[in-house]
Order: C-alpha cells, then sequence, then structure tokens
C-alpha cells in the first residue's frame, strides 16, 4: 500500500488552504494576493505552463502534451463562502473548508508532484482557473469564450461538484457500499437585489416595512420540486442496483416521483437534486434606530432544478416585489447548464479513476447541487463532469463543504493522478 501512496506535501497544502480562507468575495487585490499564493506554492506549475489571464485576473495554464489524445480540461474558481476561519490554528489538520477549494488544492497537488517527475501527458491539459465564481463568472465566461473561439474541443471537462458518500440512499444497497455522485448537469442561477424607496410625502409606504413583506411573500412561494433528466437517470442506475421491493419505484421515478418526494421530505437528497431553493444574503437600509430609513434593499440567490420555467418564475418574482411596492434587478441571471452524456470514453476514464480510489462504489450520474464554473463550458460541445474525490455527510455536501484531512487529501490527490494518467 505505501507504494501506491503519492508523493503529498501536507505542510504545503494545508497552508494554502488557510491562506486562501480570506479570499470570499472577488476584489482586484484579493484576487491578486490569492493568485500569488498559488504561484509561490506552485513554482512547477506556474514556470511550466503556459499562463494567460483574462477577465477579473482569471488564469489559463495549458501544458502542452504528446498529441495521443484529445485537451484534458480542469475548471474551477478560487473565490469560495466564508467558513469559520482557519487561521487561528494554523498546525491543525483536519480542517473544514469549502469542496471547491479542496478540490484545486488536490488537483494542484497531484499535478506539481507529476510535473516534478518528468510527466508527460497524452493530451494537453488545461487549468482555467477563476476569481470571481461566487459573483457572475465573468473570467470564466471569457476564458470559455477563447476556448471556442480557438476550435478546442476537449476530451473532457471536469470540475468539482459531485462528491462520494456513505449516507445517500442508504436503503437500496448493502451497507458500506459507498456512492459515487457524478454531476453530468447543474441547477441554473439568480442572483439579483431588491429595492424599496419612500415614496411621496403623506404616504403610508416605509421602505423596511415593504422590504420585509416582500422577502416574506418570496420565501412563502418556493418553487416545488421537480424531477429533471439528470436526477432520472440517477434513480434508473439506482433502480438496476436496488432490492427488488424497492425496485420497480426507483426504476420508473416519473410514476412514482410523488411517492418519493413524500418519503425524501426531509432528506438531504431532495434538496440537493430535486428542489429550488431561494436564500437571502444581505439587508441594508439607510435608517437607524431612532430615524426611519428612506430606502431599503436586500440581495437574493435563487438556484433552480432544469426544466423549471424561467420567463413565469421571473414574472412571478418581479410581482411578488411590484405588489409591495419595490423594484428587483438581475446582475447574475444564468440557465441550467447543458446535459452530458453518462456514457462514452470520457465516462469510462473518469469512472475508471473513480473505481481506482473508491473501491466497490456505485457511480450515480447526478444533477450537480452547485452552480460551478463548469456550466460555460457546454459550448465546447465536450463532456462537462462534476466530482470532487471526497467522501462527504449530507450535512457537509447541502453546505458545500468537506472535512480534510491528511488521509482524505492523500485520496483526493491519488484521484486526480488517476485521471491525469488513465
Amino acid at each position: 500500500m505505501k507504494d501506491y501512496l503519492v508523493p503529498l506535501n501536507y505542510p504545503r497544502a494545508h497552508d494554502v488552504l488557510r491562506r486562501l480562507s480570506v479570499y470570499t468575495e472577488y476584489s482586484a487585490a484579493g484576487a491578486q494576493t490569492a493568485l500569488g499564493t498559488l504561484r509561490q506554492s506552485y513554482p512547477l506549475i506556474f514556470s511550466r505552463m503556459t499562463c494567460r489571464r483574462f477577465a477579473r485576473d482569471a488564469v489559463m495554464l495549458e501544458y502542452p502534451g504528446a498529441g495521443v489524445s484529445g485537451p484534458l480540461l480542469f475548471t474551477s474558481h478560487v473565490d469560495a463562502p466564508v467558513f469559520p476561519s482557519i487561521l487561528d490554528c494554523p498546525d491543525e489538520m483536519p480542517l473544514t473548508v469549502p469542496l471547491c477549494r479542496a478540490h484545486l488544492v488536490a488537483l494542484l497537488e497531484a499535478l506539481e508532484e507529476l510535473l516534478s517527475s518528468g510527466y508527460v501527458p497524452s493530451g494537453d491539459v488545461i487549468l482555467c482557473l477563476s476569481m470571481d465564481g461566487l459573483s457572475g463568472g465573468e473570467g470564466a465566461k471569457s476564458m470559455a469564450r477563447h476556448l471556442e473561439t480557438m476550435g478546442l474541443v476537449p476530451c473532457l471537462v471536469l470540475d468539482y461538484g459531485g462528491y462520494a458518500s456513505m449516507e445517500a440512499f442508504r436503503t437500496f444497497v448493502p451497507e458500506g457500499t459507498p456512492f459515487a455522485l457524478v454531476g453530468i448537469q447543474e441547477k441554473g442561477e439568480w442572483q439579483g437585489r431588491v429595492n424599496v424607496v419612500a415614496g411621496e410625502p403623506g404616504s403610508l409606504r416605509k421602505p423596511g416595512e415593504q422590504l420585509l413583506k416582500t422577502g416574506y411573500g418570496m420565501l412563502m412561494h418556493p418553487n416545488r420540486a421537480r424531477l429533471c433528466a439528470a436526477s432520472e437517470s440517477m434513480l434508473k442506475a439506482l433502480g438496476r442496483k436496488a432490492p427488488l421491493p424497492q425496485r420497480w419505484a426507483v426504476s420508473h421515478p416519473r410514476l412514482f416521483f410523488p411517492l418519493l418526494r413524500f418519503l425524501w421530505r426531509k432528506r438531504s437528497v431532495l434538496r440537493q437534486f430535486f428542489l429550488s431553493e431561494r436564500a437571502f444574503s444581505a439587508f441594508s437600509s439607510d435608517g437607524d434606530c431612532l430615524t426611519a430609513p428612506t430606502e431599503a434593499s436586500f440581495r437574493f440567490r435563487y438556484t433552480f432544478v432544469p426544466g423549471a420555467r424561467r420567463e413565469q418564475l421571473r414574472q412571478a418574482l418581479r410581482q411578488t416585489a411590484k405588489l409591495h411596492q419595490g423594484e428587483i434587478a438581475f446582475w447574475v441571471d444564468e440557465p441550467a447548464s447543458s446535459l452530458s452524456p453518462h456514457q462514452g470514453p470520457a465516462w469510462d476514464a473518469l469512472c475508471t479513476a473513480v473505481e481506482i480510489q473508491f473501491e466497490r462504489a456505485l457511480i450515480l450520474p447526478c444533477l450537480c447541487p452547485f452552480p460551478t464554473d463548469g456550466r460555460f463550458y457546454g459550448s465546447l460541445h465536450a463532456p462537462v463532469y462534476r466530482f470532487s474525490p471526497y467522501l462527504l455527510t449530507g450535512r457537509e455536501a447541502l453546505k458545500g463543504q468537506c472535512t480534510v484531512s491528511t488521509v482524505t487529501l492523500q485520496n483526493a490527490v491519488q484521484f486526480f493522478r488517476s485521471v491525469f494518467t488513465v
């Protein structure tokens, strides 16, 4: 077993995770600092790979291969949600970090060590790292447009999002069988703001109260759970392994979805793979405890399952805001991504890498529960998959976080080495 373990610089990986923990929202200065951290920590990657700069400080790193196969494209965003700071425990493992960041560090660790050993890939290796994945993804969009203009068609695009689990669908498989949930599609996303301003003199309109009513109206009318093509494929694949009493229900998801929705109403799988969700990220006003505000606003984020009627949903949000005398504006308006096939050479290669790392794993295509940069690369006419080689609980999957220890990080690095060499 020791001969199989790949070289891994634990202190370096830990230090990168710690230093990147402060980069939670795009800014030019923050992006430069984060990029400097990566450049300093992984010198071979940045010295031997051609580096191009794109919108909002995004970087594309290219390494030429032997030309035997098509290019491998890896994409991720460096910014991540706010998590409990790990700056106060610089030497401790395990760490609780965003899944996207754990995915990125394992990828860079694997590639850095491969380059140090004289690695020559069969096809070109391309890394696309954006700095604004949580605020519109302009960097990823610009890199995708560049690759499309070049006419590049990767044999595989891999992003974070899917994961391994020992908890999901536990009643359908023998005890101890892990699941590998590989995203073949992802939810659409809106981000926007609702504003309310004071009315004419003498009006009873109060911005703070009206804004709270608007938020209450939006929260009280959530979108219903929906069965999309990716989730239907997931359930059918699960049905082929399920015991006989349950096989019929999951093998015919469209017929039995109302029953499954009821049975899973309190399970994390319903929120992840079937449910559209609205969340509010910030509230602000210009008043104080003694002065009534003249203007108030809140920011919201809405992720929706593929197949949802976007225009009807958008109109419903506008009407809710208008009903309470508010105005709504969107700055992120992304549809659900295209659906990638769960068959063919690229899928088989990815499954081989998963099987090497997770023995006896049941590999299921699924709907990625998080919007990722991968959604922008569907225009390259290549399969886009989302999988991070970490074992997550249902609660961690909902929060988009994972626990990184020396063992889990070692396994993740070995997975990426398999992807590079399979």
